[in-house]
């Protein structure tokens, strides 16, 4: 039987198979306000659950933070959350994920009806945040430069690792890709990675103009030692498939 996994995020719900060329097997809106949602997400689910066997459940958020794994305790998760990125927001709970090998845990709002989906219909309280996926490949970077930009369709994560060690992750708002640009530019003049560096971008969107960023960056000096990688949506759902069964 094959594998499923479950993209959620504020907006949509993506069903993805495991181990397929074009993993995206259906997407659906999703409207909480809207009478019988949750029916509807609960009968497309179990339609391809006749032949799939649950995997994984992610989810994407703006709202998270970092916290050193040998500090952590479970039961300050307000607190630490909090500190960073103030109240929790309405109609939503905290979770966590821990990964091991960085030494990092990532403390992340998710909305309350998912939290209790999962947990009373889809038997499970483990919810992966696919903003880990930078941090599981670059164990695989060893020490050299990384930067990847993962685009959403109203937001993009930002990952810096410079010499194999995270400077920074963040999710930012952005309309066009001047904005992206800008953060990225800043990155750059603050952290000065020197060449070589790699940056992967993914298009989670399938609508993300590659041509016209490229085209941007080679205006910058600051980008001339970058090796630029794009990847399609479909790769970009690969690619969160091999991240979240790295995560135990």
């Amino acid at each position: 039987m094959k594998s499923l996994v479950l993209y959620f995020s504020e907006s949509s719900l993506q069903l993805i198979q495991v181990g397929s060329e074009k993993p995206l097997l259906r997407s659906i809106p999703i409207d909480m306000g809207k009478p019988f949602a949750r029916d509807y997400i609960t009968e497309a689910i179990k339609e391809v659950l006749i032949d799939h066997q649950l995997e994984k459940i992610l989810w994407f958020g703006a709202d998270y933070t970092l916290f050193p794994l040998d500090l952590f305790d479970p039961n300050n998760l307000n607190s630490y959350y909090e500190l960073n990125q103030g109240p929790i927001p309405a109609n939503c709970t905290l979770t966590y994920q821990i990964l091991e090998k960085a030494g990092i845990v990532i403390i992340f709002s998710v909305p309350i009806w998912l939290y209790d989906y999962a947990k009373y219909e889809l038997q499970t309280t483990q919810l992966n945040h696919v903003v880990l996926m930078p941090l599981i490949q670059s164990f695989y970077q060893l020490n050299g430069n990384l930067v990847t930009i993962i685009i959403e369709n109203q937001h993009f994560v930002l990952t810096v690792l410079k010499e194999g060690k995270l400077q920074s992750i963040t999710t930012n708002d952005y309309q066009q890709n001047p904005d992206i640009l800008y953060f990225l530019l800043a990155q750059q003049q603050k952290i000065k990675l020197a060449q070589p560096v790699e940056l992967h971008i993914f298009d989670a969107t399938d609508l993300f103009d590659s041509e016209a960023f490229g085209a941007l960056l080679k205006q910058f000096k600051d980008f001339e030692n970058y090796h630029i990688n794009f990847h399609s949506c479909s790769t970009y759902q690969n690619q969160i498939l091999c991240a979240s069964l790295e995560v135990h």
